[in-house]
């Protein structure tokens, strides 16, 4: 019952009815806060159990929690082979290119290697002119 005044006048007799009925009663009162007002009459309602003529029983509620859970470690593991891929793709870019840079520097060296050795045939004029 709602916490009107005027209800207060009429209480007693509706209470009595109730009573003699043998029907409890539920009082909430109106503070503003809606989803507190729904649960306490949702569970004033299933205080007996819970009515079944349009929810979901308790298991399809499982079966569909499982089929979510189980959705969610896919989309999971697939992010991170995702995430683990695209590190060893980069650090396989990287390798390849590290690759690039020593084998340049090899054969600079291979030339510069070249060279000397064509100085040791020259005179020391030569060299030295060169």
């Amino acid at each position: 019952m709602l916490g009107h005044p005027k209800a207060k006048a009429h209480k007693l007799p509706l209470f009595r009815f109730f009573q003699e009925n043998k029907t409890e009663i539920f009082e909430i009162g109106c503070d503003g806060n809606t989803f507190e007002m729904f649960e306490s009459m949702r569970v004033y309602i299933e205080r007996d159990g819970r009515s079944y003529n349009y929810l979901d029983t308790v298991r399809v509620l499982n079966v569909k929690r499982e089929e979510s859970l189980v959705k969610e470690e896919k989309t999971f593991k697939s992010e991170k082979a995702a995430a683990e891929a695209g590190v060893k793709k980069s650090s396989d870019s990287e390798s390849f290119k590290l690759e690039g840079l020593q084998n340049g520097r090899l054969e600079s060296v291979l030339e510069h290697m070249e060279e000397l050795e064509s100085t040791s045939n020259l005179n020391m004029r030569q060299f030295l002119m060169k």
